[in-house]
């Protein structure tokens, strides 16, 4: 049996004891109720009883979200969100979360989401992308093609849906415009220079923070243009080419040295950058290749591999496809294959993968986007064979795929004896992506299952002061990954070179949060979720317009006050009104 001591100050005047009926209705109301034994009506007879230490002992009153929906159903209006508050300053010590909100710690770049969500709800989408740019320096690019693991972790979820946070991100550098001198600001020079091989998300993240902190930084691109996948593997349905441009211009106005065509084991090696006095090499260079596998038929004239395919297109090849198109493969860049193979004038699109539907690795967005524009997805079927007349596709035969996973989680396909025909023109290839490591060849880098080999805490590699980062390293991965890992490798170079490794600063301004007491109007929880307008289907077709669009500046408002400030209501000591405010006498 709990405590029955009563708290003056803290529960002892609390209207509720002479005003709750125990009808129930705010625990009916409550998104929450059954979870993890989570009822609001219980709590508040616990409080009424002076069993205080029964419910502030236990997880409960930091399961609250503080919707406000059970204040809205209470009909003789008790302020249950403040005995709630109550409760969690009364929690004993490893109760209450540590660390940022659960939508932060998700957020692999450890961007501040409540520090900018609060500009957006002000209408200062301007204030919000200079937020934004302490820690990633791609808000435009990340707005559009982010996955989003910073909504799965958002707790609004439980109540209906989670905010918008990436179209927010995405609105606030939309809105904005020059950027202030302190978010370029460059540090005094170290003397120290720094060669980035690669020009994608993790180099060019690294390159901008490195030189942030006043070492000299030279950026080595094999292609024409910088951007790595950013530019060649995301198409330009999805981000158009101008918005990567101007973040790209944004990064090298620091003083990086960009020189494009320069590719690393022809025109450079790691012994020359040594030579020519660079203290530091970071090699980023990505996954730029298709993963090849053997399969009859592969040398036919219209079959081609999903990355090179991505990559003649998005750099103004002309590219021809052919009427009937079947894509191999159920990750994200297969989708992106299939989908501008149709903007190239595919009259069908045909996709087919080893993985169930629901083992699918494209993100459930890319799918929805391939049904909705009619691409067939023929889940559990893998290749057996390309078929061809005089060096033409004309199909490719399918094998049922049981299983793709053994029972220790590894890749290890398994087939039935179904098998089905499927007519084509033209076959693409998109299983996976590889590195080029052929500059490798005598530089005396260790290499395991394809990736370069570091050591875990720093991203060096067995040769001293040479560094690898991103997928080179990782294998696959989103961008915002990438976009860490160019951090996360920056602050151990910074190290290397005797800084103290801190390559990420607050210096935007922050929304002033004195004045937050808690309160919640009266529809807040049940303010549904904006979504962007997209471009109906029969429009999408006619070259690469942008598929979604912004959120409109009322919108953005109104989506950015749908969050729950979960930062603030960590602390709840700072919202328990006086006596004589919100419910006591």
């Amino acid at each position: 049996m709990g405590s029955r001591t009563t708290l003056p100050g803290s529960f002892g005047d609390v209207r509720m004891f002479r005003t709750c009926e125990q009808c129930g209705r705010c625990s009916s109301a409550c998104p929450l109720t059954g979870v993890d034994a989570f009822n609001i009506r219980r709590i508040l007879r616990h409080v009424e009883l002076g069993l205080i230490d029964d419910v502030a002992g236990t997880p409960m009153p930091w399961s609250c979200t503080t919707c406000g929906r059970c204040e809205s159903a209470c009909p003789n209006g008790i302020a249950i969100l403040d005995i709630l508050r109550r409760l969690r300053v009364l929690a004993p010590e490893g109760l209450a979360p540590e660390g940022p909100p659960a939508c932060v710690k998700a957020c692999p770049g450890g961007i501040d989401i409540p520090g900018y969500l609060r500009h957006i709800a002000r209408g200062e989408a301007h204030k919000a992308y200079e937020v934004i740019l302490e820690s990633v320096p791609f808000p435009g690019v990340l707005g559009r093609v982010c996955t989003r693991p910073c909504e799965a972790g958002c707790r609004r979820s439980e109540v209906n849906e989670a905010v918008a946070i990436c179209a927010l991100k995405r609105h606030a550098a939309d809105r904005a415009g020059e950027v202030s001198d302190e978010a370029l600001a460059v540090k005094e020079s170290t003397g120290r220079r720094i060669a980035v091989v690669g020009a994608g998300p993790a180099g060019l993240t690294a390159a901008f923070f490195l030189r942030k902190k006043g070492h000299a930084v030279t950026v080595f691109e094999a292609l024409d243009k910088p951007g790595g996948m950013m530019r060649y593997g995301i198409p330009r349905y999805r981000l158009p080419e101008d918005v990567l441009d101007r973040e790209i211009d944004r990064v090298l106005s620091v003083g990086i040295d960009l020189k494009t065509g320069v590719k690393l084991g022809e025109d450079i090696d790691l012994d020359r950058l040594k030579a020519d006095g660079f203290d530091a090499v970071f090699l980023a260079t990505g996954l730029q290749q298709s993963k090849k596998i053997p399969l009859e038929g592969i040398d036919l004239q219209d079959v081609r591999w999903g990355v090179e395919f991505l990559r003649a297109v998005s750099g103004g090849r002309t590219v021809e496809v052919g009427d009937r198109v079947v894509v191999v493969g159920g990750g994200d860049v297969a989708v992106a294959v299939a989908l501008t193979a149709f903007r190239l004038g595919a009259g069908s699109v045909t996709l087919a993968c080893l993985e169930s539907r629901e083992e699918m690795p494209a993100h459930t967005w890319e799918i929805e986007a391939a049904l909705e524009e009619n691409v067939q997805i023929l889940p559990s079927w893998g290749p057996e064979r390309i078929r061809g007349v005089e060096g033409r596709v004309t199909g490719i035969d399918l094998i049922q795929c049981t299983s793709v996973f053994d029972d220790q989680g590894g890749f290890n396909p398994t087939f039935g004896e179904a098998r089905k025909s499927v007519p084509a023109d033209q076959v693409l290839l998109a299983v996976g992506q590889s590195a080029d490591l052929s500059f490798n060849d005598g530089a005396g880098l260790t290499v395991e299952r394809d990736l370069v080999v570091v050591k875990e805490e720093t991203g060096e590699t067995t040769l001293p002061g040479v560094f690898a980062g991103g997928e080179i390293a990782t294998g696959p991965g989103a961008l915002i990954e990438a976009v860490a890992e160019g951090k996360r490798i920056a602050a151990a170079i910074d190290r290397f070179l005797g800084g103290d490794g801190v390559v990420e600063t607050r210096w935007a301004e922050r929304a002033d949060t004195a004045a937050y007491d808690g309160k919640r109007d009266k529809d807040f929880a049940d303010c549904a979720r904006c979504r962007p307008a997209v471009l109906p289907v029969a429009e999408r077709h006619s070259g690469f317009p942008e598929v979604e669009g912004g959120l409109e500046d009322e919108e953005a408002v109104r989506e950015a006050r749908r969050c729950l400030e979960c930062d603030l209501e960590q602390h709840p000591e700072r919202l328990i009104p006086e006596p004589g405010e919100s419910g006591e006498e």
